[in-house]
C-alpha cells in the first residue's frame, strides 16, 4: 500500500495505523492483503469456513493485524515532519457505541506545499516516491470553510497531509481524521460506513461546539474514506459538496480487486462468499454496504476521481457512481494505481480547488 518515508531534518517518523515498519522507512503498507493473510493464521485455530474468517478479518480494526503479516509497500510518500509537529493531534469522543477519535486542525496558511516524484530502490525493487516539502505557516490567510478528509483502508490521517497543506495554502481549514479503528483512534472493529457514519457527524457535532471549524463544511475522501464520504453526505445537510478519490460501487467488486491486486493465489469464490458473509455480520441487508446503494437512496453530486489502472475501484464504478448521482463530476487519471492516485496533487489539486468552491472542474490534459 502507502508508507511514509522520514524528510532530512524531520523530527520524527511515522507508523500509519500502527502498521508500518521503523519510522525510518516510513511508507504506505499494503494493508489491503492483511485481511487474506491474517484469515490464514486463523483458519489454523478456528473451526469456521474460509468465508466467515476473510469476512470477520476484514471487520477486525486494521491496527490489531499482527506485525508478522505486513507485505511490502507499494507506494511511499513524504513530508517534513515539522509542520505537524506544530500542530498538536486533538481527540473527541462520540458515536454509538462511542469512540474517541484523534484529528488535528490544519488553520489556512502559506505552508509552501509542493510536490515532487521521484523513484525509491527497496529491496531490488523500483517504488514511486511522491515528495510533499513545507513549512509551518507563518502567515495565516482567511478562511473560506472546511474541508473534513478521510483516510484509506488500513492507513492514518497523516496520510492526508499533503492534500491538508494544498487545500489550507487556498484558504480552508482542514481536519484530517483517524477513522474509527485506525491510527491512534478507538475502536475494535470496523463497519463499512454504517458506524463510521455517525462517528462523523457527531464529530461534526463536536467541532461546532468547540468553535474548531467554520462553514460551508465540505469531505475528502480516499478509497474506504471516499466511501465513507458518499454515505456521510447522504445522511448530513451539513456538508456542502463531496471529492471522493477512487471509491468502490459496491463492496464485492473491492474486496475482488484486493484480492487480484495483493492476494491472487486466494480463490475468488472464497472473496465473493466473504463479501457476502459481511452485510449480515453487521446486521444489514444484502448490498447494505454498498455505496451504489447508498448513493441512489440519497444521492448528492460528487466530484468523483477514478484512476485507469485500478482493480478496486475500476472505470465501472465510478461510473456508475456518476450516474446514480445527478450533478456529479468525473474525471480520470491515466497510467495510475489505486495507491497512487491519492498523491497525484499535480493533476487533481486545481480541479478539486474548483468543486469545493463551486465552480465546474476544469480537468487538465493528460496526453
Amino acid at each position: 500500500m502507502i508508507a511514509p518515508i522520514r524528510q532530512e531534518g524531520s523530527c520524527g517518523g511515522i507508523r500509519p495505523g500502527g502498521l508500518g515498519p521503523p519510522a525510518s522507512q516510513r511508507s504506505t503498507f499494503n494493508v489491503q492483503a492483511l485481511p487474506f493473510l491474517a484469515a490464514l493464521l486463523a483458519l489454523l485455530v478456528t473451526g469456521c469456513t474460509p468465508g466467515q474468517i476473510v469476512a470477520h478479518q476484514f471487520l477486525k480494526a486494521p491496527r490489531r493485524f499482527p506485525t508478522l503479516i505486513h507485505p511490502e509497500p507499494r507506494v511511499y510518500f513524504s513530508f517534513p515532519d515539522r509542520v505537524t509537529g506544530s500542530i498538536p493531534v486533538q481527540h473527541a469522543t462520540v458515536g454509538e457505541p462511542p469512540v474517541d477519535l484523534a484529528y488535528r486542525l490544519i488553520p489556512p496558511g502559506d505552508y509552501g506545499a509542493g510536490m515532487g516524484v521521484s523513484n525509491l530502490i527497496v529491496r531490488g525493487q523500483s517504488r514511486p516516491i511522491y515528495r510533499f516539502p513545507g513549512h509551518p505557516s507563518e502567515q495565516p490567510l482567511p478562511c473560506r470553510g472546511t474541508v473534513v478528509l478521510l483516510h484509506g483502508y488500513g492507513l492514518d490521517h497523516e496520510t492526508l497531509i499533503p492534500w491538508a497543506l494544498h487545500l489550507a495554502e487556498k484558504g480552508w481549514l482542514c481536519v484530517p481524521v483517524d477513522l474509527r479503528g485506525h491510527g491512534v483512534s478507538g475502536g475494535d472493529r470496523i463497519t463499512f460506513g454504517i458506524l463510521e457514519s455517525r462517528d462523523l457527524m457527531g464529530l461534526l457535532d463536536e467541532l461546532e461546539s468547540r468553535r474548531q471549524i467554520m462553514a460551508p463544511i465540505h469531505v475528502l475522501g480516499v478509497s474506504y474514506g471516499a466511501a465513507l464520504a458518499l454515505r456521510w453526505s447522504g445522511l448530513d445537510p451539513r456538508l456542502r459538496s463531496v471529492v471522493a478519490i477512487t471509491p468502490y460501487d459496491r463492496l464485492g467488486t473491492a474486496v475482488e480487486g484486493l484480492r487480484e491486486s495483493y492476494a491472487p493465489w486466494v480463490p475468488p469464490s472464497l472473496t465473493r462468499r466473504a463479501a457476502e458473509a459481511m452485510p449480515g455480520l453487521l446486521d444489514q441487508p444484502q448490498g447494505g454496504l454498498d455505496p451504489i446503494a447508498w448513493v441512489r437512496d440519497r444521492p448528492r453530486p460528487a466530484l468523483l476521481v477514478g484512476a485507469t489502472s485500478d482493480p478496486v475501484a475500476p472505470r465501472t464504478s465510478i461510473e456508475a457512481l456518476q450516474s446514480a448521482s445527478p450533478g456529479s463530476s468525473a474525471m480520470f487519471i491515466p497510467e495510475t494505481s489505486h495507491e497512487m492516485a491519492p498523491f497525484r496533487l499535480d493533476l487533481l489539486a486545481d480541479p478539486v480547488a474548483q468543486w469545493l468552491s463551486g465552480s465546474t472542474p476544469s480537468f487538465p490534459s493528460t496526453r
